[in-house]
């Protein structure tokens, strides 16, 4: 496991089950279908609390964990009394966690022996 995520995991405690899941994942397909689990957890009421650009979140693709774990980030340039800075930060955290897990897949594929590179 990377030094850098060790020391950035705090907030696995708000969901550790979750967390937990990511952390076994095998697969990118795995980890969207994870991220498309939490998002179905989010009670419409929820997402109104999101930031206005955010508040559609759809996930098909590994792509769109990195396009949603970007605009997520950016939710701090905009003040908005209707957005809930604590819930979109733990909406945050949930895909920057997914997106890392992918990237360790990724890596972990590309350095396994017998690629033929």
């Amino acid at each position: 496991m990377d030094a850098v995520l060790d020391s950035t995991r705090g907030f696995e405690r708000n969901d550790p089950g979750w967390h937990g899941k990511l952390e076994i994942a095998e697969s990118a397909e795995e980890v969207v279908a994870l991220v498309r689990d939490y998002i179905a957890t989010l009670a419409p009421e929820d997402l109104g609390r999101l930031p206005d650009p955010c508040r559609s979140l759809r996930v098909k693709a590994e792509d769109d964990i990195e396009y949603w774990t970007y605009r997520l980030s950016q939710r701090h340039r905009r003040e908005d009394a209707a957005v809930d800075a604590e819930l979109a930060q733990d909406v945050f955290n949930h895909f920057l966690h997914a997106s890392l897990r992918i990237s360790q897949i990724r890596r972990s594929a590309a350095a396994a022996p017998g690629r033929g590179h």
